[in-house]
């Protein structure tokens, strides 16, 4: 706590025979923070990089492979929780394609039933715009949105009818039989008038003119139509079902192969980062103190001891004490203070060899946030929202976010009660503190006493930083300084002193003008 983690330079020297193990180490164990040996070495610099760091043609056709197979199946690429597929690349790809073919034609039956159900309930709707008690036939041609045909054909001919027609939507009503032979109508939309004719002339049809008493029974075709309907619907439901269970079934195996790929494509991109000679390869990078055996441990199992490994502390390095080479910083706090790392990170994350301010940024942002948010139901409903969030987040980051809710709806809470506050009612219960409406000119110079001991604290803290880095003209001259500091308080003493004397003299000085002249000591210096 209040310094970041500690952290060693590590060089490891290996046989290019063990590359792909060693490069697999390091994604395994996640815990070095690579670097490139010539950044930090001048010596490395001539030697030739390791790999280019590309994706591999084929790695990318995987990738895109199964994120497309997971997202037909209505599945995320999230690989949190699933364990790395093992085996051989072509069992792997077997399967793969396996699962994509069948995925294709249960895609291509569910996309062609959609478009059906679409076009039958179309149809539907312009056969259900006929009078329930018939369309007179002769006058058939006066709707222009269906297309009606009647005529009679060999029953034998009717299979071939039905043939010509699927490639339309259509209705094909029987109307009746006698002799072998079926009366039948026809019915299609507008635009479909020409390929219902040809299947018709096609299916060996004789047309019929029908008198004036002709009608058609628009009942029995709705009812048909509404069968045909249910019929398609209850198929494409059947398919949908079938691409859910595969979702269930296929789903954590795609996952897995995803994060095979994954890892397979990184280890190639961190080659580009690998210095290499004729016959061998170098590894450099920084690595947590606390990780450091652990991870030389590995490295030496993955060779089988056939490596040359260097650690050396942050600290001892020159290059680092006179700030030529960066080091990557690990915040270390106690897990109560892990969430407020999120706002230290959102001002920028604290160099190596200065103070972590993560403790006093979070115990200020809960008194802050108190202050002005206090009341006791607000703050018990974020509190809840942010239990609910950290409790269903699947990603660090949205649970970090909940708990970091959480403690400002407790400190609401807490400030809640000291200002008598529920649901911005002060009636409901007794304040422990002071009630803010009543109370504005104690709050306002609490607010500011708070306010200069917060950039007084940053000044401290801005001065050990500059004693750590050895920045002793920082020190001194910078903007929060030892010079703005005594600059600072001397305002702070003048203003003061000139208050007094006003009270003393006139009585009790408007708390406004108190504000005003320390904010504009404030502003003078920072």
């Amino acid at each position: 706590m209040f310094t970041p983690e500690k952290m060693e330079q590590i060089h490891v020297v290996f046989s290019e025979k063990d590359v792909d193990r060693v490069a697999d180490a390091v994604v395994q164990e996640g815990t070095l923070q690579i670097a490139d040996a010539a950044e930090m070495e001048a010596w490395a610099q001539d030697l030739s990089r390791g790999g280019t760091g590309e994706e591999p043609s084929e790695m990318r056709t995987r990738r895109e492979q199964v994120q497309a197979l997971l997202e037909a199946l209505g599945l995320t690429g999230r690989v949190e929780d699933v364990p790395t597929a093992e085996g051989e690349w072509e069992a792997l790809d077997g399967r793969v394609a396996e699962i994509e073919r069948s995925v294709r034609v249960d895609l291509a039956s569910k996309e062609a039933l959609a478009k059906e159900a679409v076009r039958l309930e179309e149809l539907r709707d312009g056969v259900g715009m006929v009078p329930r008690f018939g369309l007179p036939l002769e006058s058939r041609n006066d709707y222009s949105y269906l297309a009606v045909e009647t005529g009679q054909l060999a029953d034998k001919n009717m299979e071939i009818l039905r043939q010509r027609l699927q490639s339309i939507l259509h209705v094909l009503y029987p109307l009746k039989q006698s002799q072998g032979m079926t009366t039948i109508l026809a019915i299609v939309l507008k635009r479909d008038r020409e390929p219902l004719q040809s299947a018709l002339r096609e299916a060996g049809v004789q047309p019929m003119t029908p008198g004036k008493e002709g009608e058609i029974p628009s009942p029995e075709i709705l009812k048909h139509l509404d069968q045909e309907i249910d019929a398609v619907r209850e198929k494409l439901f059947t398919v949908e079902e079938k691409l859910r269970r595969m979702a269930d079934e296929e789903g954590p195996f795609l996952r897995s192969v995803l994060l095979r790929v994954r890892r397979d494509i990184l280890r190639r991109q961190i080659l580009k980062y690998f210095r290499k000679t004729e016959r061998t390869y170098l590894l450099s990078g920084w690595l947590p103190r606390e990780k450091r055996e652990a991870f030389i441990r590995e490295i030496r199992r993955v060779t089988q001891n056939r490596c040359i490994i260097e650690a050396v502390p942050a600290e001892e390095l020159s290059s680092v004490r006179e700030g030529k080479v960066p080091v990557p910083v690990q915040l270390k706090n106690p897990n109560f203070l892990k969430p407020f790392e999120i706002l230290t990170r959102a001002y920028g994350t604290p160099t190596y060899r200065s103070v972590d301010p993560t403790p006093l940024l979070g115990i200020s942002f809960l008194l802050m946030f108190g202050v002005m948010f206090g009341d006791v139901g607000h703050g018990l409903v974020l509190s809840l929202a942010g239990v609910l969030m950290a409790m269903r987040g699947k990603k660090t980051t949205l649970r970090s976010a909940g708990l970091l809710l959480f403690y400002a709806g407790c400190a609401s809470m807490v400030f809640g009660f000291l200002f008598g506050s529920v649901f911005g009612l002060e009636d409901l219960l007794p304040a422990l503190w002071l009630k803010p409406m009543e109370s504005i000119s104690q709050l306002f110079k609490t607010a500011i006493f708070f306010g200069i001991g917060m950039i007084s604290l940053a000044i401290g803290i801005n001065v050990v930083n500059g004693i750590r880095r050895r920045d002793f003209l920082g020190l001194i001259f910078d903007k929060a300084g030892l010079l703005a500091a005594v600059l600072y308080w001397c305002g702070i003493v003048v203003v003061t002193r000139l208050i007094t004397t006003e009270a003393e003299t006139q009585g009790d000085v408007p708390v406004l003008v108190f504000v005003l002249m320390l904010t504009s000591v404030m502003l003078l210096f920072f």
